[in-house]
């Protein structure tokens, strides 16, 4: 009796090695993922603030807030400014002209305060390495914005075009 029930546990010990083997080779062609909510819905590569009129689009790339100051030797100087970086696109695929830039302002939405460039605006091809002729990166300076400045309107006027940017969140 003894030495049936030792057979009977053997085999059952040496079936249960082979099928964990079996399992575990088996289960390296499969990953378990934890699925978390997708962003799917998410509109990647699109700007929430962006303007279309006739067969141009401008959309706002981003809003740069740089503070910082120079002390050095004998030059000692505010550097804080404020910038934007705004996308050009010909949606019929045509080449931009980088030379219809017209003007850039910005206008604060409670105070209705304009501000305006500073004497440094660029605009270059998008992207640099290889660019696509009908998209176009167009990047301005402005003097720092008051602290409690919330949100702005950007007016942008480009080929005879004016592109209108309202409400756009700066905080």
């Amino acid at each position: 009796m003894k030495r049936k029930l030792v057979s009977i546990i053997s085999t059952l010990i040496v079936v249960y090695i082979i099928l964990s083997i079996l399992i575990t080779k088996n289960s390296e062609n499969y990953k378990y993922v934890y699925h978390e909510p997708s962003n799917l819905s998410v509109q990647y590569g699109e700007s929430q603030y962006s303007s279309i009129v006739q067969n141009l689009k401008v959309s706002l790339e981003k809003v740069t807030k740089e503070k910082f100051f120079i002390t050095w030797s004998q030059v000692i100087g505010n550097q804080s400014y404020f910038g934007l970086t705004l996308i050009i696109d010909n949606l019929e695929k045509k080449k931009i002209d980088k030379t219809a830039f017209e003007y850039i302002y910005i206008e604060d939405t409670t105070t209705k305060q304009k501000y305006y460039p500073i004497p440094y605006f660029e605009i270059e091809n998008f992207p640099q390495e290889q660019p696509l002729l009908h998209k176009a990166k167009f990047y301005a300076k402005f003097q720092p914005l008051p602290h409690d400045t919330i949100s702005i309107n950007i007016y942008f006027k480009f080929a005879g075009r004016l592109f209108i940017l309202q409400n756009v969140d700066i905080k």
